[in-house]
């Protein structure tokens, strides 16, 4: 099984770093989607942290917008040896704060179907730790493709719970169309924040959740079993021509439905399609 996940390709991808020194502490995290955009986010904090409540802050932050902007599975790079560790229970949290970082950290990712947690060099991590030293920096101008974000408090601090609390059964369609109908948003403010970024691009029109596509043309916003059916469809259906995963993708918008994964399902459907791989093997 860990050969396997070894191997699997992730179609979302989570690099994350957090530091702390004399000037202040911050984080970065860096989002990387299946169409190959890259959310960029520096975290600055407005309380003191050691270096790993630090690291394990960037750790959280990555996971909550990684889920917000919908996310199913993950691969995260970390260059904390002791965070990277724990999560995997290589390495035994003993300090009070860190074992509850850690709690906080793996309920998290069980948001996640599959995730992979990874060590790397710092040198291989370079665009986190540059918005991490960017966050913890005293100037206050910073690009306009970067978001910043203070957090008050450690998120291990626990808060009132209110707004909207989105069960298992529910797909990501739900928490948008929470907050465009009934402007309900999710008690974590972290969350509460990329979600209203995430809305702007949707709309709701008859109980259906739309997305405005690049074209300006709307897209009805579907969830995980009915996308999967859709591609099937298109792909190896009555009408279908058995198309590669990008040019099954782009039928699949210009036929007016759309989801986060879409790229990277149309990839995987065809790559698994016997039809298609019996083609490609007498072609060969």
């Amino acid at each position: 099984m860990m050969e396997e996940q070894s191997k699997k390709i992730f179609k979302w991808q989570l690099r994350v770093d957090g530091s702390s020194n004399t000037h202040g502490s911050g984080a970065g995290v860096v989002v990387s989607t299946p169409e190959g955009d890259s959310v960029e986010c520096a975290l600055r904090f407005d309380f003191k942290a050691t270096n790993n409540q630090a690291e394990y802050e960037a750790l959280i932050a990555g996971l909550k917008i990684s889920t917000v902007l919908g996310a199913d599975e993950v691969e995260i790079f970390s260059d904390s040896q002791v965070v990277v560790n724990q999560v995997l229970d290589e390495y035994q949290a003993r300090d009070e704060s860190m074992i509850t970082y850690l709690e906080l950290a793996k309920e998290l990712l069980e948001r996640f179907k599959e995730y992979r947690i990874v060590h790397v060099p710092r040198e291989e991590n370079e665009k986190a730790d540059a918005l991490t030293k960017l966050a913890s920096a005293t100037i206050n101008i910073w690009p306009n493709n970067i978001s910043m974000i203070r957090l008050l408090q450690p998120s291990i601090v626990k808060t009132k719970e209110v707004g909207a609390v989105f069960g298992e059964g529910n797909s990501w369609i739900t928490p948008i169309k929470e907050y465009l109908v009934n402007d309900v948003l999710p008690s974590d403010p972290l969350e509460a924040k990329w979600l209203k970024y995430r809305a702007t691009r949707y709309s709701v029109l008859n109980g259906e959740l739309y997305n405005r596509g690049y074209s300006r043309a709307l897209q009805r916003c579907v969830g995980p079993e009915e996308a999967e059916g859709i591609l099937r469809s298109i792909h190896s259906g009555n009408c279908g021509n058995h198309a590669g995963g990008a040019s099954l993708a782009h039928k699949t918008l210009r036929q007016g439905f759309y989801w986060p994964t879409l790229f990277a399902d149309s990839k995987r459907v065809a790559a698994r399609c016997e039809a298609c791989q019996k083609i490609a093997n007498n072609i060969r």
